[in-house]
């Protein structure tokens, strides 16, 4: 792992602590004696005594050669081999809870040849209960601590800077599977743990993709259609929020409307059907354009929340930052200006999609301009009246350390409990208290990372999954990325898995981690663009969760920053579905790799994720196109 004091600048290189670990062979000692004894011919004119004394020697050097015998072959009476007690790499990376994890694992030693002892079996794991956990910092070693980065940072309360900060409402989010109350995909990969990216079941045993309908959209300069991250929120409002929206009558009287809402690049922000496709109400516009991805309140409240990518439309700067809507009549709520006094980069775009806590009323937000934003919203939904309405405070979260050399984020935050996990451009890993806004640990990861960290929560702990691109990291185009699984309670390391990759401004891992859970909860999915080899490569992986071992891989053809998106039917089966430059949208077995089939989509590149809401997937291109694709 990184071992930097944070004195000097060189960039230290990622931690090796758990790569290719094997298990150590049983090594086999076979040790035998002769037993051999001489033959004594008897004497004539013996006397008795000295043939009792002969018989007496004759039974002790047999009693001894026994005991000598016994001793070599193990106290057992027969030869024997001694066996080197196995130390797997799923063993050393699944260390008891509470205690750190080992950063080599030193191998076993060659016993001598002593009696066998069977070696006491190593310790299970403590289940670690489902449920809001304190991070202990004494658990962080010292690699993991802000100040070997040489972290400092500043909070400023509602603009004033306080060197004492506590929530009073304390930050306390729900788990990812129950993060939301509204039906649906509300944000960037579903929920705060970044682990999803569908609801509901797709039709049993699919075998068939079809576009069902698609309609165009427009562009800014250059910027067309649907770009990066991109995926839209599929969202099934409750009858009453519905009638108070300013959705077109029609669609305000169908039962059980499935809205989706979608920004693309043309600075819009649209809303339609999810079964047909028909406009549900007019687009949203901004200034610039959009490349990320919108956030729906979990709540089930109607507000929308996203965030600016571009600052510039023809050569001139326009207002960019992060905006609230109201969904009852789609006015803004709230403008932060990108352009922030505190901001410790001069690039004010932000595409990340907001996680909000509901417990405490608190919108958790990442900008590229350096700061983690929390906005107390006080927010007030009369659904009987009609209304909604915020009151937001905000407070600013301002740090640097002796790697950023490019503060500012671009991944959408993730959240466990009020521990916040973001990566920077530079490459710090930063996990947030964001009760005290404070660092409790801090990780190196070696090169800017993009994808969204994804957090996962089981009865053995607390997981980060994330990977890097190919970015500072590059030497004549070409480089390595790293993918990785941390001890989100710790910081501490826990697999990583390194891949060659070429073109330093579309290599790597832009594309978000995808969780498997179910038929493949022993996985995790992580597609790479331009991976090396004898040919240039773009591979999707599934990797063991606990050893990061390739299960199996697929070429996906053209370069892919889309991530992965995981859905099942009734029965369980698990499909994985990915899109890539090329324009093809490709359905998998999730357990073996095996595609199921495929479809071109509109000869365009598809940067963007898709969302899948049952049999419904939505996905936009960079063609200036959104499509609905029936899955069956």
């Amino acid at each position: 792992m990184p071992t930097q004091t944070g004195k000097s600048s060189s960039k230290p290189k990622p931690s090796q602590a758990a790569k290719n670990i094997k298990p150590t062979k049983n090594t086999k000692h076979t040790k035998s004696g002769t037993g051999k004894k001489k033959k004594r011919k008897k004497k004539k004119g013996v006397k008795p005594l000295t043939i009792l004394w002969l018989v007496i020697v004759v039974a002790l050097a047999t009693v001894i050669g026994i005991l000598l015998l016994n001793s070599r072959s193990g106290g057992t009476g027969d030869v024997n081999e001694t066996v080197a007690p196995e130390v797997t790499a799923a063993a050393a990376t699944q260390p008891a809870q509470g205690q750190d994890t080992p950063g080599e694992i030193a191998p076993t030693p060659v016993p001598t040849p002593t009696p066998y002892v069977t070696p006491t079996p190593a310790p299970t794991p403590t289940p670690m209960p489902i449920g809001h956990d304190e991070i202990n910092p004494e658990n962080v070693n010292d690699a993991q601590k802000p100040s070997s980065y040489s972290v400092e940072t500043k909070v400023y309360a509602n603009g004033t800077e306080t060197s004492s900060y506590q929530r009073a409402v304390p930050i306390n989010i729900n788990p990812g599977m129950s993060y939301a109350s509204l039906e649906g995909v509300t944000t960037f990969r579903g929920n705060n743990y970044r682990d999803t990216g569908s609801y509901g079941q797709i039709p049993d045993n699919a075998t068939q993709l079809h576009l069902k309908y698609n309609f165009k959209i427009g562009g800014i300069d250059s910027w067309t259609g649907v770009g990066w991250t991109g995926q839209p929120a599929i969202v099934r409002w409750d009858a009453q929020t519905r009638r108070n929206m300013n959705i077109r009558d029609d669609k305000k009287a169908k039962e059980g409307l499935v809205e989706v809402i979608y920004a693309a690049l043309d600075g819009k922000i649209y809303f339609f059907d999810l079964e047909d496709g028909e406009f549900t109400r007019d687009p949203i516009k901004v200034p610039g354009p959009i490349k990320g991805s919108v956030t729906i309140d979990p709540r089930g409240y109607p507000l929308l929340y996203v965030g600016q990518g571009i600052e510039e439309v023809d050569g001139n700067t326009v207002k960019i930052g992060m905006r609230i809507f109201s969904l009852i009549d789609q006015s803004e709520l709230l403008f932060i200006n990108g352009r922030d006094q505190f901001a410790t980069r001069h690039w004010y775009a932000s595409d990340c999609a907001p996680i909000i806590d509901a417990n405490s009323d608190t919108c958790i937000w990442t900008g590229e301009n350096g700061l983690l934003y929390t906005i107390k919203l006080n927010s007030d939904y009369n659904a009987q009246a009609g209304t909604v309405s915020i009151n937001p405070v905000i407070d600013r979260y301002w740090y640097s350390s002796s790697v950023t050399t490019r503060p500012g984020m671009e991944n959408s935050v993730a959240v466990y409990n009020h521990y916040a996990y973001f990566t920077d451009n530079s490459g710090l890993l930063t996990c947030l208290d964001l009760n005290t806004m404070q660092p409790v640990w801090t990780f190196y990861t070696g090169d800017d990372s993009d994808c969204s960290i994804v957090v996962e929560q089981n009865n053995e702990g607390v997981f980060l999954y994330t990977g890097t691109e190919l970015d500072l990291s590059a030497k004549n185009e070409s480089g390595s990325v790293y993918l990785r699984c941390l001890n989100a309670l710790t910081g501490d390391e826990l697999w990583l898995k390194t891949i060659g990759c070429n073109d330093k401004d579309h290599g790597g891992t832009f594309a978000t981690p995808c969780l498997g859970k179910g038929a493949v909860s022993d996985l995790v999915f992580y597609t790479v663009a331009k991976t090396t080899g004898e040919e240039f490569k773009n591979m999707t992986y599934a990797l063991n969760k606990r050893t990061g071992n390739v299960v199996w891989s697929v070429d996906c053809g053209g370069y892919s920053w889309s991530s992965p998106t995981l859905s099942f039917d009734s029965q369980g089966n698990a499909y994985l579905f990915q899109c890539n430059s090329n324009s093809m949208l490709k359905m998998y077995n999730a357990v073996t790799g095996e595609k199921i089939c495929e479809i071109e989509v509109d000869g365009s590149n598809i940067e963007g994720s898709p969302a899948i809401f049952d049999n419904m997937l939505v996905i936009g291109t960079r063609g200036a196109r959104i499509h609905g694709v029936v899955i069956e």
